[in-house]
């Protein structure tokens, strides 16, 4: 079937006229990549996503032909989530760059620096990069209670090896503002590691952390020789900072 007509027949709000605008408009994603051809084929399991005129903008903080960083806020997923119902930051960047790969992520509710790359051969670079763990990847967090010490937590997660080094910055009010490399990536691994520490990361439902507007995790920096430093200063609700 032609991405036009499929496009009508999956959006029933949509008419095959407005599915050739939207296509020309570069607003259609097929299998998360951008096309802009109506009559282009497209199979029954293909799948399709529209980007709203009112998509959220993405905060650029650097970019070259190779990658391109960006300032995630939080709540937006990093890569297009199962049910599609959150715009993701790939999507967003693949209407604005075209070709756009994922070389690592952070979660939903964390904000901060991601890194993308925009040629296959920069991600199969990157991926190796961040596999190896030769890129620093330094967060600040809001956790519970007090923390006086720098601290390595060596936790194993799923019964793999982890280690995160804490690094204390301010305490106020009975939580500690805390700079946290993690020397190891694991999923969610600041989280467990400060849960399993005593001092959940505020705003953390899953992992028991005290009450918070939001998750208090932030992707501060990203460090190596062939980015230099990528700094995505923390928001505002971070007032420990």
């Amino acid at each position: 079937m032609r991405l036009d007509q499929a496009i009508a027949a999956r959006f029933q709000d949509i008419s095959r006229r407005k599915a050739r605008e939207l296509i020309a408009q570069k607003r259609v994603l097929v299998n998360e990549r951008r096309v802009g051809v109506a009559s282009r084929e497209v199979a029954g399991d293909d799948r399709i996503a529209i980007v709203d005129v009112d998509a959220p903008e993405v905060p650029i903080i650097a970019s070259t032909d190779e990658w391109v960083a960006i300032d995630k806020p939080a709540g937006m997923p990093t890569q297009p989530p199962r049910d599609r119902k959150d715009r993701s930051a790939e999507e967003l960047l693949r209407i604005r760059f075209g070709e756009i790969y994922l070389v690592h992520r952070i979660d939903t509710p964390t904000s901060g620096v991601v890194l993308f790359a925009r040629t296959r051969e920069a991600a199969a670079r990157f991926s190796e990069l961040f596999a190896t763990g030769v890129i620093r990847k330094i967060y600040v967090a809001v956790a519970a209670g007090s923390i006086t010490a720098e601290t390595i937590i060596e936790e194993p997660i799923e019964g793999r090896e982890a280690k995160t080094l804490v690094r204390p910055l301010r305490e106020v009010g009975g939580r500690t503002a805390v700079e946290a490399e993690i020397l190891t990536g694991r999923t969610h691994q600041i989280r467990i590691h400060l849960a399993a520490a005593g001092h959940p990361v505020a705003g953390d439902r899953r992992y028991a952390g005290p009450p918070a507007p939001r998750l208090m995790l932030h992707a501060w920096k990203l460090e190596h020789p062939s980015v230099g430093s990528l700094v995505a200063p923390p928001p505002p609700g971070f007032a420990l900072l």
